[in-house]
């Protein structure tokens, strides 16, 4: 087997497409192996000579264009829930314990109903890096997240230094003498079946008006909190305590619906309402990326200090309204304020002239 990265990066569904000086570096902020990911102008690269398959970039992008080939994090899921056993460990069901993101963690212990075990004996000795800090701070979020919603389970560290069998441990010894040097240290990957290469995404232009990313990942907790028949009308979260959503409000005295917002939304939660009037909100697909906010020209769109629960789950807010009247100059329709029947531009100008009669004077 040779040393190919079992990573997998869709560009496509990467928010830099979206918006190219997007803020967002969660990839390579998580990724414990030096100069595997960078970004080139837009692009996020993929070292994959040096990738070690780790996972952790999965379990960090909001857009999930990161994947893992021959383990698929819904399948998992699945596999996860109808078993007994409660505990994640690298040596036994994950690459690492960084491939799961709090929404995962969260919907399995709803589902489960029991504490989630965290095996991190491994993590002191672990050769790709120390990711123990990245594991505690999903634990605390999920936490916090589950204490809110008056759930008694939790998400729990522990260091069991957990291995397979014996009979396993000496087929993973003989696997691994034949196994690349830059995934020879991850047993996961060693106990895998193998499974045949992909081909990369090929680059093809993209129409990120019409073509919104999908997040399988928001769809498993929507369908965990729904399973539990809790009414969460009262639950709320404090935004700046979660990475992976938020709430908005938009200045409706500054907004001027230029539409970029919801052009450029990489999952289609902002979204224009009917004849383009209303600027619609759906926080249940926000990814919290904050390209939005990036690309607002007038800078009116800011986070709300905290999310209704059952606002995530089932609402689809109205941000802004606005009434569209022609410009008394140039007759080009724009966003009225009921402060003047000038457009943006024509004010601008006409302010311009204004300065240069002073200066003339």
């Amino acid at each position: 087997m040779n040393n190919r990265s079992r990573v997998r990066f869709n560009i496509n569904d990467c928010v830099h497409v979206y918006y190219k000086d997007s803020s967002c570096r969660e990839c390579i902020n998580i990724c414990p192996i030096e100069d595997v990911l960078s970004q080139d102008d837009y692009k996020i690269i993929l070292n994959a000579e040096k990738c070690v398959s780790c996972g952790a970039c999965v379990g960090a992008c909001p857009s999930e264009a990161f994947s893992l080939d021959g383990f698929e994090l819904e399948r998992f899921y699945r596999d996860f829930l109808s078993q007994k056993e409660n505990v994640l460990s690298c040596k036994i069901n994950l690459p690492c314990l960084t491939v799961l993101n709090v929404e995962y963690i969260v919907a399995i212990i709803l589902e489960k109903k029991e504490d989630l075990i965290f095996d991190t004996g491994h993590c002191s000795k672990c050769f790709v890096g120390d990711l123990l800090e990245e594991i505690n701070k999903k634990v605390e979020e999920a936490n916090y997240i589950l204490e809110k919603l008056g759930v008694e389970n939790r998400a729990v560290i522990r260091e069991l230094s957990l291995e397979r069998e014996e009979k396993k441990e000496k087929e993973r010894r003989a696997f691994l003498k034949n196994f690349g040097k830059a995934a020879a240290g991850i047993t996961f990957w060693a106990l895998m079946p193998r499974v045949s290469s992909f081909e990369e995404v090929k680059e093809q232009p993209k129409n990120i008006v019409e073509e919104k990313v999908g997040i399988p990942k928001r769809k498993i907790l929507i369908e965990a909190l729904k399973n539990q028949n809790t009414d969460y009308s009262d639950v709320k979260l404090e935004v700046d305590k979660i990475s992976f959503t938020s709430d908005k409000w938009i200045d409706n005295t500054k907004c001027t619906n230029c539409s970029v917002c919801y052009n450029v939304c990489p999952t289609g939660a902002l979204k224009a309402g009917a004849e383009r009037l209303k600027i619609l909100f759906e926080p249940k697909l926000c990814i919290k990326c904050k390209v939005c906010h990036d690309v607002c020209p007038e800078d009116c769109l800011h986070l709300k200090d905290t999310l209704n629960v059952n606002t995530f789950l089932n609402e689809t807010e109205v941000l802004a309204e606005h009434v569209i009247i022609p410009c008394e100059e140039c007759l080009v329709p724009f966003s009225y304020k009921g402060d003047t029947t000038l457009c943006p531009r024509c004010r601008e100008l006409e302010d311009e002239i204004r300065d240069l009669l002073k200066i003339g004077e």
